[in-house]
Formats: structure tokens, C-alpha cells, sequence
């Protein structure tokens, strides 16, 4: 089902749904460079980081969905984000790149820089979610958007209360991938891509990121890495 069109320029039609979108965009992209700001990164990479990693996240959901939709002889379906976009290969291909970009900054902490980020992922995700509601994009989906909601409530507390860097970002996949797998049992219309739901796949793993991720820090924590390493001959 296309969402409401709200006007045509040329041969690229502008839907409700993809403005909603573009808005939830811009929130999120102001919040994490706010913050970022804040805690001491330099706004210049920091844009370049946002921009990228967005880029990426919009080709590859986009891409993919175009794909298994059968408009991928149209050059210009990958322009029309408004029409339907999976959130699975946006997501992870957005990591992806935001990783990569870190890694290049060997000054910059992936874990500090992701535990600012996830909170605005959550955020835009639940808006992302009510919009699609309030545009009758997608049914019986604010309850999602209510409980992406809450979880960025979640990770704010957990950042205000909890000083290790990653704690927001691995509490955020396992929770995320929760979501992601219960959403995905509920929901009529489900996100199939060459015969597999990709909610129960994107959702699985998240779920077992999120759980090794916070085992490694727990066991980083008590040290148990660093005394083998210091029995080595």
C-alpha cells in the first residue's frame, strides 16, 4: 500500500509518509550533533559522520526493498524513500559505515560515540513508527512506535545513571532486537525479503549483539580479560 501523495515535482511524487520521514530525520540528525558537540567532538567530522551513515542506512534499506518490490528497473524508485524503505538493511548498513568512519579517527570511541547515538536511533524509530500510523502507511503499529518511545526514555536514564562507555549501546541492541522480534509476530503486514522475515532475522541479531556485547563488558569489568593477558609468558 503507497502512502498518501502529498504532491508531485516532475517524475518524483512527495508522500506524507516521506516527509514524516525527512523530519524525523533532521530531529535526529540536530540531537546526536548536539550532542556530540557536547561531549567534545569536533562538529566538522561529526556532520560528515551523520551524513554518511544516514546515506548509507537510506540506500540500503531503500535498495533492498525496491528489489524484492520488482521497481528495480525504475533509476529513479531509489529517490521515492516515502514509498517504503526496510529497516533492517538501513540498519545495519548504517553501522556499518558509522563504524568504519570511527575506526578511521583512531582518536574517537566507537562505544562513547554509539551510546550517543542509539537514544536518537530509538527516538526516530518510534516517531518513524507513529507517523506511519498517522498516515495510514502502516496499521496497528503505534504500539511499536510507543515502545521505541520508551525505550529511548530507557537509554536516556541509563546514560544519565551509568558512566561506562557501550552500556547504552548493547542495552539498546538487545532491547531493540526484543522489539524488533515481537513487532514482527504481531504485525499483519510482514517485512519479507526472498522468503524470510527479516524483523525476526534483524531482531535476532540485534538480540545476540546486544547480549555478548554486555558479557564482554562485564567480564572487561572484572578484569578477567586483562589477567590472562598479564599471565602470559
Amino acid at each position: 500500500m503507497l502512502p498518501d501523495l502529498l504532491i508531485q515535482i516532475g517524475p518524483l511524487p512527495v508522500y506524507i509518509f516521506g516527509v514524516v520521514l525527512a523530519a524525523t530525520f533532521v530531529l535526529g540528525f540536530f540531537l546526536f550533533w548536539r550532542a556530540a558537540i557536547k561531549e567534545g567532538f569536533a562538529s566538522d567530522p561529526i556532520f560528515d559522520l551523520i551524513f554518511l551513515s544516514t546515506l548509507s542506512a537510506l540506500i540500503g534499506g531503500r535498495l533492498l526493498f525496491i528489489i524484492t518490490t520488482g521497481e528495480i528497473s525504475d533509476p529513479l524508485a531509489i529517490l521515492r524513500v516515502g514509498e517504503g524503505i526496510f529497516w533492517a538493511p538501513a540498519f545495519l548498513l548504517g553501522l556499518a559505515v558509522f563504524y568504519l568512519y570511527i575506526r578511521r579517527r583512531k582518536e574517537w570511541s566507537f562505544l562513547k560515540l554509539a551510546d550517543l547515538a542509539v537514544p536518537v536511533v530509538a527516538l526516530g524509530q518510534g516517531l518513524g513508527f507513529l507517523g506511519a500510523e498517522a498516515t495510514s502507511y502502516l496499521l496497528s503499529v503505534a504500539y511499536i512506535g510507543v515502545g521505541y518511545l520508551g525505550l529511548f526514555l530507557v537509554l536516556k536514564l541509563i546514560k544519565r545513571k551509568i558512566a561506562t562507555s557501550g552500556i547504552v549501546f548493547f542495552v539498546y541492541l538487545f532491547l531493540a532486537g526484543l522489539l524488533t522480534i515481537f513487532s514482527g509476530y504481531l504485525r499483519a503486514t510482514k517485512a519479507l525479503a526472498f522468503g524470510v522475515d527479516l524483523n525476526y532475522l534483524l531482531g535476532g541479531v540485534l538480540l545476540i549483539g546486544g547480549v555478548l556485547g554486555l558479557l564482554y563488558l562485564f567480564i572487561r569489568s572484572r578484569g578477567i580479560l586483562t589477567s590472562k593477558v598479564e599471565s602470559q609468558p
